[in-house]
């Protein structure tokens, strides 16, 4: 029998769609202000608390506001933690007949990680898988609501065709997942860098598609010029 969990991320990602709209890099001054500032709309603790509760009246501009909103309020998360609970979800992602019982141990592990990488869209893609073949169908659709808000935010920064027109990113972690996410297959599993943008070439396609640009936040040089 096939390796159930192998299937996620193609069973998932097929239900997101890129919605037209119009593409424009963060302005990270204007975001680090706005995030600051109890009274704008913007206040980071208000909307990363309207994220957890899957508010899914958060425009584009609020959704953007605390995916790179982030780059200012990172994690106090323990990556030694979340690396042991990558490494044991792991383990139970290969098993060949799940149970319910993996299913809860998968939310365990990817409760931790998510406490270290909140915006991994691979996590929260698991955990509503999850959810959903445990019957907890409210929880897997706070997450597709979630892992929905994170994917406008990220697909509103480019197209990612020209450097000019990268995709902004907080984590490096979400390239290949936002590669997936629009329809390509990255040639490998590594990328070139100059430094500052990232490249990954892709699988032959349709769209006669070469390659994709990331850019992942660079707050002290965004904010502060240095």
């Amino acid at each position: 029998m096939k390796k159930i969990f192998t299937l996620l991320i193609i069973l998932l990602v097929t239900g997101f769609s890129a919605t037209a709209q119009e593409a424009y890099r963060p302005d990270y001054n204007k975001i680090a202000k706005d995030i600051a500032d109890k009274n704008s709309g913007y206040y980071y603790p208000e909307l990363r608390e309207r994220y957890i509760k899957a508010d899914t009246s958060l425009t584009l501009e609020q959704r953007r506001h605390l995916y790179y909103g982030y780059a200012f309020n990172k994690s106090n998360g323990n990556i030694d933690a979340s690396t042991a609970a990558l490494s044991k979800l792991n383990e139970v992602l290969i098993k060949p007949n799940p149970t319910d019982e993996d299913y809860k141990m998968v939310l365990d592990y990817t409760a931790t990680v998510l406490e270290y990488m909140p915006f991994s869209i691979t996590i929260k893609q698991y955990r509503e898988f999850c959810f959903g073949k445990l019957g907890r169908y409210d929880e897997a659709q706070t997450e597709r609501a979630q892992t929905e808000m994170i994917i406008d935010a990220i697909l509103s920064s480019g197209d990612g065709k020209t450097i000019k027109n990268c995709i902004h990113v907080v984590d490096a972690e979400n390239e290949f997942e936002v590669v997936t996410i629009i329809g390509y297959r990255p040639q490998s599993q590594e990328y070139t860098t100059n430094g500052e943008v990232d490249y990954i070439e892709l699988s032959q396609n349709l769209y006669g598609t070469a390659g994709l640009f990331f850019e992942v936040a660079q707050v002290p040089k965004e904010v502060t010029g240095l």
